[in-house]
């Protein structure tokens, strides 16, 4: 399919920008509107305003105190649903950014997560929904299999409460300090930088293909699409920094993703003892102490595309902030 073939090209261009290591670049300037390909301006739409997300949380005095509802609330559902999560987990804001803490000493070898089968956000969730009968239009028509995810993804989350997805939504980013933001000025700037050049393709690719993606759904789905699936760019461009950033490949291997609930929630950190998976189960790979945050190490690509797609990222060569 077409969508595989884009966002496959997406990470050997990352796998290129992670090499290279050279990831250095302001995206704190938000003032200024885009000046290429992608618009980056606030245009509101269907999804609203959410303030909970793991870039920032709730806002106000009681954040944490929202964060911990939330995860409680996460849980109960994500266990209703056969998975398991350590009661020794809790989530909190520091610094700045959400994270996943120990509340109590954990022994190396116990059991922090067991994933259910059945929790995958994917192609095949979107066809057994209410508006499957949209996806599976959509999937006869060939549309690009990403797209189908994410125009699931935006969907769901206009439901609101009435979401099956709902509890983990609540603990998603709303917004994204990513290369998806930088204006025209600040690519060229990066592409003057030394050794910035695989990085400034890697922006390049995302903006091509983000822009694929919302040509045909203008030109081959808003023309026919029910009135729940009238979106607009913001919207859409949630859904696939969403997906970009905590989407899994499919084990298939043909770079189609899904999204896995709480393998894409705790903070990313270098040669961390974790490594990120969303098979099976995780169990602690050394013992954690109380206060002590659950990170997991992403890999080889982690430092280019963690950084760039907007993951936290304080202890690598990631984005200046």
């Amino acid at each position: 399919m077409a969508g595989s073939h884009l966002l496959r090209g997406l990470i050997l261009v990352a796998l290129a920008a992670a090499v290279s290591g050279q990831f250095f670049v302001n995206l704190g300037d938000k003032k200024q509107a885009g000046t290429g390909e992608v618009d980056t301006r606030a245009q509101g739409g269907a999804l609203g305003g959410s303030n909970v997300g793991a870039a920032g949380g709730a806002v106000g005095t009681d954040t944490n105190a929202q964060l911990i509802e939330d995860w409680a609330a996460f849980i109960k559902w994500f266990c209703s649903n056969g998975g398991i999560i350590s009661s020794k987990l809790t989530v909190k804001m520091r610094n700045g950014r959400q994270g996943v803490y120990f509340k109590e000493r954990m022994r190396r070898g116990e059991t922090i997560v067991s994933f259910p089968r059945n929790l995958r956000l994917d192609e095949k969730t979107a066809m057994k929904g209410k508006a499957g009968h949209v996806f599976q239009r959509l999937k006869n028509e060939e549309a690009f299999p990403d797209l189908i995810v994410i125009l699931h993804l935006v969907h769901e989350r206009s439901l609101g409460k009435d979401s099956f997805w709902s509890p983990y939504f609540k603990l998603l980013r709303t917004n994204y300090n990513n290369i998806m933001g930088l204006t025209e000025p600040q690519m060229k700037t990066l592409l003057r930088r030394p050794g910035c050049e695989n990085t400034y393709n890697l922006g390049i690719m995302m903006r091509r293909t983000f822009n694929n993606f919302y040509e045909y759904y203008k030109k081959n789905v808003e023309t026919w699409a029910p009135p729940e699936f009238l979106f607009t760019r913001d919207d859409i461009m949630w859904g696939f920094n969403t997906l970009v950033t905590c989407g899994w490949g499919q084990q298939g291997g043909n770079g189609d993703k899904l999204m896995v609930p709480f393998s894409d929630i705790p903070n990313h950190r270098r040669e961390s003892a974790q490594k990120a998976s969303n098979r099976g189960f995780i169990s602690a790979a050394k013992e954690y102490q109380a206060g002590e945050e659950l990170t997991f190490d992403y890999g080889l690509l982690n430092d280019a595309v963690l950084a760039y797609y907007g993951q936290p990222t304080p202890d690598c060569r990631g984005l200046k902030r």
